[in-house]
C-alpha cells in the first residue's frame, strides 16, 4: 500500500492511478482520491446544502457511491467530472429529500434538537431574497441552471463545464448569460411587484 500523506505528492500521481490501487485493493487511494478533490466536492455540494452539515452529507453521500462504483469509472472523462457528477445527483437527493420532510411548527409537542434557534444559522437579514433568487433558480432549464451553478457558485470553468455538459464553451457562455438573464429580471420583478 501507497504512502500518501503529502499533498505535494499527492497531486503528482494520476487520477487513474489511484483509480487502478483502489480497485486493486489499496483502500488509502481512495482517501486520496478524497483528499485530492475535497475542496472542488464540496463547493459543488455548498449548491444544495443549507448549511456545512448538510454540505458534509452530500458529499459523504456521493464518495459512497464513488467508493462502491469506482470499478464502473471508465476514464472516458476526468475523474473530477465524474465524482462532480455524483455529488450533484447526492444534492439533487437531499433537495428532494429536504422538501419531503415535515417542518416542526412552533406548537409542536416536541421539537428535534438538531433544530435549535440558538445552534442554527439565522438567514432572517436575506430571507427575501433568498426565496427569489431560489424561485428564479427552478424557472430555468436544467442547462441554463447548471451552466450557472457551476461556474458562478461552484467555480468551474467554461471549459471544465463545456465537458461536463458535452456542449461547446460558447453554448456555455450562452446559456450562463440567459440564466443569469433570467435570475436577474425574475428577482427584481419579484420584487416590485
Amino acid at each position: 500500500m501507497a504512502d500518501y500523506t503529502e499533498n505535494s505528492e499527492l497531486n503528482e500521481i494520476s487520477d487513474q492511478q489511484l483509480v487502478d490501487e483502489f480497485c486493486n485493493g489499496d483502500t488509502s487511494a481512495f482517501d486520496a482520491i478524497f483528499t485530492k478533490h475535497r475542496r472542488r466536492l464540496r463547493g459543488v455540494a455548498r449548491r444544495y446544502a443549507g448549511n456545512d452539515h448538510d454540505v458534509d452529507d452530500i458529499v459523504q453521500d456521493a464518495m459512497f457511491k464513488a467508493s462502491t462504483k469506482l470499478n464502473t469509472y471508465r476514464a472516458e472523462s476526468a475523474l473530477t467530472t465524474w465524482l462532480h457528477r455524483l455529488v450533484m445527483n447526492a444534492g439533487y437527493d437531499h433537495l428532494n429529500h429536504k422538501h419531503r420532510r415535515e417542518t416542526p411548527t412552533i406548537d409542536a409537542e416536541v421539537v428535534p434538537h438538531d433544530r435549535n434557534p440558538a445552534l442554527a444559522y439565522d438567514p432572517a437579514g436575506s430571507v427575501d431574497a433568498q426565496i427569489y433568487l431560489q424561485e428564479a433558480l427552478e424557472q430555468l432549464s436544467p442547462e441554463h441552471r447548471e451552466a450557472l451553478t457551476l461556474t458562478d457558485i461552484a467555480g468551474y470553468s467554461i471549459f471544465e463545464v463545456a465537458k461536463i455538459q458535452n456542449v461547446a464553451p460558447g453554448t456555455v457562455k450562452s446559456r450562463r448569460w440567459r440564466a443569469r438573464q433570467a435570475v436577474r429580471d425574475a428577482v427584481e420583478k419579484s420584487q416590485t411587484g
